[in-house]
């Protein structure tokens, strides 16, 4: 028969094994709890969200259809495609495009990266003209830097979760501990028994730290083992899958019909020879600045020569209408140094002239956005330097081939022809004038880019 003393001791231990296991029940509670709340919390903010970004997408796409409306009507495909580029740098798009009225693509830009993007908003809408369709445009935009944000607070939220969780269990551990130590003053009180007690084994349990440490010392031991094995495999994995995709890797390259515009500057020796390094590199950092601009607004791809810049119109991305957006952005580039030239002599600087041409022809290029970066080639790109260097400053040079582009009928006049010795063919043609909307859209377009380099 159990006396009471034996009674108290076997509660006193039992409850010192529990303590644990309802601090752990306790924990898995919360746990679950609040990953049901967060779970219903974050499914209503996302959907109030994508309900936004859906509205505004549909409100550009109507903006963008009454805006893009009298250039369809016009046919101005190149205004087209300024505006579309203006239309991803203002309203911060990943992409937009118009179509005529057999889907056919008038306009297209996109942000660089936008074809990786996966998680998108997209909307289209209609162009009409007295109850008939003369296209349809379509706007994209991308959910990623939302869900990007949403995910960032999620982890925030969960760590914070997990913190208040284990300073609760802190919390918790502390009250038991406080708890069992009154218990065991109470226990201490009264004389265990010494001989032939059937609960003096119990008492073994009651402090097992030794072996629980021989256990868990094992336990690490063949963790650490289990790690290592397991990280020579992945990493033998991971070898064999890049072998893999290094053998399935072809280096492609196609060819692409384009038009290249030339710029060579001239005196670049006496520039050397009478500014100090610093400020002469600061000069022509000026006027590579202003070609870069002239290509990103007509969407040329800049490429450095030994003696100039080449801007490609047609590569590596394809283009309709290259050489009329080659003679756009040449006429535009004299703008701006003139413009920037005008400046330069109100405080005395030292100023660059340029040459320019124009050739149109085949080119080679890499067949992926990665690789199209690196080279774009072919005799073209001489071609044009030889006939830049036949050129006056102030002069748009054309070669034969690029005059006979059917694009410039009725868009471009030209004088000519000259006989300037260039491989371009036996003629060479120089740009007189532009038709009036052109005219019109590049002054517009100088005087926005003057506009914001005032100062406020």
């Amino acid at each position: 028969m159990l006396t009471v003393k034996q009674f108290f001791l076997a509660v006193v231990s039992k409850l010192r094994s529990l303590h644990v296991i309802f601090i752990a029940l306790f924990t898995l509670l919360l746990s679950i709890t609040s990953w049901l709340i967060w779970n219903q919390l974050d499914y209503h903010v996302r959907s109030d969200l994508m309900q936004q970004y859906k509205s505004i997408v549909n409100t550009t796409a109507e903006q963008a259809a009454q805006s893009a409306k009298p250039l369809i009507q016009a046919n101005d495909r190149l205004s087209l495609q300024v505006y579309a580029k203006e239309s991803i740098e203002k309203r911060q798009l990943d992409s937009i495009t118009f179509y005529g009225p057999s889907q056919e693509i008038l306009a297209y830009a996109n942000r660089k990266g936008a074809a990786k993007i996966t998680q998108r908003v997209t909307s289209s809408n209609q162009i009409t003209s007295n109850n008939a369709t003369i296209g349809s445009v379509m706007v994209v935009l991308s959910t990623e830097p939302i869900e990007r944000m949403l995910d960032e607070t999620t982890g925030q939220i969960i760590l914070i979760a997990c913190a208040v969780w284990v300073l609760g269990a802190i919390l918790l551990r502390s009250l038991f501990h406080l708890y069992d130590l009154k218990i065991s003053a109470l226990a201490s009180r009264i004389k265990r028994p010494q001989k032939d007690n059937p609960f003096s084994s119990g008492f073994t349990e009651l402090h097992p730290l030794e072996t629980e440490l021989e256990d868990f010392e094992k336990k690490a031991i063949d963790k650490n083992e289990l790690d290592n094995n397991l990280n020579q495999l992945l990493n033998q994995q991971a070898l064999h899958q890049a072998s893999k995709e290094a053998d399935h890797k072809e280096l492609s390259i196609q060819p692409r019909h384009a038009s290249v515009l030339y710029v060579k500057a001239i005196g670049l020796n006496n520039i050397n020879q009478e500014l100090p390094k610093k400020d002469a590199a600061q000069l022509i950092s000026e006027y590579v600045t202003l070609v870069q601009q002239a290509a990103k607004l007509y969407n040329g791809f800049v490429q450095v020569q030994a003696n100039g810049l080449t801007i490609i119109f047609g590569a590596p991305q394809k283009m309709n209408e290259h050489c009329l957006h080659a003679i756009c952005a040449a006429t535009f580039l004299y703008r701006l140094l003139n413009q920037h030239h005008s400046k330069k002599r109100i405080h005395k600087s030292t100023t660059l002239k340029f040459q320019i041409a124009i050739h149109t022809g085949d080119v080679f290029c890499f067949n992926t956005p990665e690789q199209a970066s690196m080279a774009i080639f072919g005799d073209v790109i001489f071609t044009s330097a030889q006939l830049a260097s036949q050129a006056n400053p102030g002069q748009i040079l054309l070669s034969e081939d690029a005059r006979k582009e059917p694009e410039l009928e009725n868009k471009v006049t030209c004088k000519g022809p000259y006989n300037q010795g260039s491989q371009a063919g036996s003629l060479a043609y120089q740009v007189s004038h532009l038709a009036d909307n052109y005219e019109k859209l590049i002054e517009r377009q100088v005087k926005h880019i003057a506009s914001l380099r005032q100062p406020a």
